[in-house]
């Protein structure tokens, strides 16, 4: 009698191992995702710890400390489908802007928050309103822009406001 497996029996153990990668594949991408939302929602955490410090220590409004209303404005102005994180860091206005405001928060607040990104590698949406005109949005915005990039103030989520 000859040992051997047949070929059913090989179809079966080849169906389960493919099966059983599809279930990790899928897995690990959720986990993926999870693991950006969640440095997300901490960055904004922490950039919005380090705005509160630093609108008590210098006693006025963000748009004050950082010198401008709408730091991301070099950003959300780009063509659409702009992929920021590839935007050269030193001399692009979206990222000079972007810097800058980080840099000045953390000296107000004495907390650091320079280098804060997305998992992505772009900066986050930035948009000091607190004490402009009445009839605008008068509360500071932080947040991720939506990917693919579209111009104009699109984020997918602002995790921290002052409750524009």
């Amino acid at each position: 009698m000859k040992k051997g497996f047949t070929i059913v029996e090989l179809l079966i153990v080849i169906v389960v191992i493919a099966i059983l990668a599809a279930i990790s594949v899928v897995a690990y991408n959720g986990i993926q995702d999870r693991a950006k939302q969640s440095q997300i929602k901490s960055d904004l955490r922490s950039l919005d710890a380090a705005v509160k410090a630093a609108r008590i220590n210098r006693s006025t409004a963000l748009r004050y400390i950082t010198g401008s209303n709408a730091s991301g404005g070099s950003c959300w102005s780009k063509p659409d489908g702009t992929d920021l994180a590839t935007l050269d860091k030193n001399t692009d206005g979206c990222w000079v802007a972007y810097r800058s405001a980080l840099s000045t928060i953390s000296a107000a607040s004495g907390m650091n928050v320079n280098g804060l990104v997305d998992p992505w590698g772009r900066p986050y949406y930035i948009d000091e309103n607190e004490d402009e005109p009445v009839g605008s949005c008068r509360d500071d915005n932080y947040g991720v822009y939506s990917r693919p990039f579209t111009t104009g103030q699109t984020m997918t989520k602002t995790y921290a406001t002052r409750g524009c």
